[in-house]
């Protein structure tokens, strides 16, 4: 697995004033914890843009932390790796790995336990469809064509569009559709400062114009709708495994911005600040977790499988500590790490590889 750069990887301003080109070992591998933190999403202007930028966004506040993993196909659920985990039969939709994605919902259509599949290669770095329970049971959906996020190499000055689909059955009701152009520019070169390091980055404009469209099989008609424009503004730097700074806007209003966070890195005091977050490490594992719980939370962990079941007897949480969970007794697969009170106050997924 490659190592993601922490924050005792800092570039020295002086030795980062050169464009860099962007390829596939830049992408995240299976296995990969890629850990961000959360702010304003009006923190910034995306308009500051061009050739040797400094974009100088060190004063950013953190709002709240999190950590995607680029989970490995097999260990994702079974009957969502129905194409992408064939490349004999399904080679367009082989993916490298799978991550959690946003569920979704909208009359009478809902996608929950979302996971997207991803693959890099010589091309780009694509998204070849997803895996989610629809209205209730297990389906795997593949992108006809896929969804090229970006080609490679990637350097200044560069643009692409790109067209991707997919259609999906939804039980007792009909079909969900959606098509997507993609339109990426890589407007700027330069160097991001953030809270946490210094950065030589590529930045890159993509437009994403969707239109969705529901088939009702009852009443024999569908109809269809675009939904507003999004752009995602993307800070890409080196070995990274993926951008350093992501800023979203929808219908020109900014709407999310998330930057490279990794608090493992830095030590952690006795005495969190008010707005930190439980933390969970190494994802995957293989023998043990551990879990950095804050001040001001408690209750017992709790482990349980992918349909809900308990793995092992609840452990009371040890707040300002360095908690160490033994998972030597899970097979190979995806957990979720409740912390339980009266109910459920916090959870985050693992995966458990060896």
């Amino acid at each position: 697995m490659r190592q993601i750069p922490t924050l005792g990887s800092v570039l020295l301003l002086t030795s980062i004033h050169a464009q860099v080109i962007i390829g596939p070992a830049d992408m995240p591998d299976a296995g990969d914890t890629l850990r961000y933190a959360t702010t304003s999403a009006n923190a910034i202007d995306p308009a500051i843009t061009g050739a040797d930028v400094l974009w100088d966004h060190g004063d950013l506040t953190i709002d709240a932390l999190g950590a995607d993993t680029a989970i490995p196909v097999s260990a994702t659920p079974l009957l969502y790796q129905f194409f992408f985990n064939n490349g004999f039969l399904y080679p367009q939709n082989r993916a490298d790995y799978g991550m959690k994605g946003q569920e979704f919902g909208f009359q009478g259509v809902s996608l929950e336990d979302v996971y997207d599949y991803f693959r890099s290669d010589a091309g780009g770095f694509v998204n070849v469809g997803f895996g989610a329970t629809v209205n209730g049971l297990p389906a795997s959906v593949r992108r006809i064509p896929i969804d090229r996020i970006h080609q490679f190499p990637l350097a200044y000055g560069d643009q692409d569009t790109s067209y991707s689909a997919f259609e999906v059955t939804i039980p007792s009701l009909g079909h969900f559709g959606q098509t997507q152009w993609r339109y990426n520019t890589v407007d700027g070169w330069g160097t991001l400062v953030l809270p946490g390091g210094t950065y030589n980055v590529l930045r890159v404009r993509s437009e994403l114009v969707k239109r969705d469209t529901l088939f009702v099989d009852q009443f024999g008609f569908g109809f269809g709708f675009n939904e507003p424009l999004a752009v995602e503004y993307k800070w890409i730097a080196p070995g990274m495994g993926a951008p350093v700074m992501v800023l979203t806007t929808t219908a020109g209003v900014a709407t999310s911005l998330r930057f490279h966070h990794d608090p493992l890195g830095t030590s952690v005091v006795d005495e969190p600040r008010g707005n930190a977050v439980p933390l969970l490490f190494p994802n995957p594992a293989s023998d043990a977790i551990t879990v950095v719980l804050p001040s001001g939370y408690e209750g017992e962990w709790v482990i349980v499988d992918a349909i809900g079941r308990e793995m092992r007897p609840p452990v009371i949480a040890m707040p300002g500590t360095f908690q160490r969970i033994g998972v030597e007794h899970l097979a190979d697969g995806v957990y979720t790490l409740r912390l339980m009170e009266d109910d459920e106050r916090w959870s985050a997924r693992f995966v458990v590889q060896r």
